[in-house]
């Protein structure tokens, strides 16, 4: 990914929607995190960012345009596939409280609800929970 992508990534209202007030809206730079492109048609639409959690488990980041919305199954489909490429067991995808869409889009693509982190982030000087799901290699090798 480029960084004038990243740019507009971190700069897109949509996606800013779902920051926390103690993170700046910028890319992480850590070598556990990597961030890839997301393109439909060869026109970018966003990206995703996975962080190396440890040696068995890959944690997922959707950073998707809204005009990626209607291709954003598809989308996550391969960074899944490009995920479980590596020598991982797990993903895991963290939800704030109140984008319920977001939970129940993972839900429909195979992620199982795993519990929930109370009080986990501030957004807009509200304390929200957080949503924990996880899928394993197994259970994605059965959704495909």
């Amino acid at each position: 990914i480029t960084t004038r992508d990243l740019t507009a990534v971190y700069s897109d209202p949509y996606i800013l929607r779902v920051g926390h007030d103690d993170r700046p809206a910028a890319p992480i730079h850590h070598p556990a995190v990597t961030y890839l492109s997301a393109r439909i048609d060869g026109q970018f639409v966003g990206a995703f960012m996975s962080i190396e959690f440890s040696d068995i488990e890959y944690e997922l980041h959707a950073l998707l345009h809204r005009k990626a919305i209607y291709r954003s199954r598809e989308l996550t489909r391969l960074l899944t596939d490009w995920a479980f490429k590596h020598p991982i067991d797990r993903v895991t995808a963290y939800i704030i409280e109140g984008l319920e869409s977001a939970f129940n889009f993972c839900r429909k693509i195979g992620f199982t609800y795993e519990g929930t982190r109370r009080n986990a982030c501030r957004q807009g000087g509200i304390l929200k929970d957080v949503y924990v799901l996880g899928m394993t290699r197994a259970e994605w090798s059965e959704t495909r």
